[in-house]
C-alpha cells in the first residue's frame, strides 16, 4: 500500500521493508517498514492537550531525533506538508 510521509512528503510501499539509514543510532539492523508512527503532543496550560498521530519516513524520524513523543513545536521544526491541524487526531 501506498503511504505518504506527513513531514516530507515522500510516498513509498508501505509493504516493502526497509533498512534504516542511520545505524551510528543503534535503533536495528533488520529490515523494518518505512515509516514509524509517533504520538504528537500540543501542550495547552489549563486545557486538555491535543494528541495527534504522525507517521513519518526514516529520514524525517532522525531528522527530528524524538523520544516517546513529539511536541507541536517539534513537529513544525520540520516545516512538514501536514500541519498539525490536520494531522489525525490520536483515539
Amino acid at each position: 500500500m501506498i503511504e505518504k510521509c506527513l513531514a516530507c512528503g515522500i510516498e513509498k510501499d508501505s509493504s516493502v521493508k526497509e533498512i534504516y539509514p542511520y545505524p551510528d543510532q543503534g535503533l536495528i539492523d533488520d529490515p523494518i517498514d518505512p515509516f514509524f508512527t509517533i504520538d504528537c503532543q500540543e501542550l495547552r496550560p489549563g486545557e486538555e492537550s491535543d494528541w495527534r498521530v504522525v507517521r513519518v519516513c526514516h529520514e524525517c524520524f532522525h531528522r527530528m531525533d524524538p523520544d516517546m513523543w513529539i511536541s507541536r513545536e517539534g513537529w513544525e521544526s520540520l516545516e512538514p506538508v501536514t500541519p498539525f491541524e490536520t494531522l489525525p487526531k490520536l483515539p
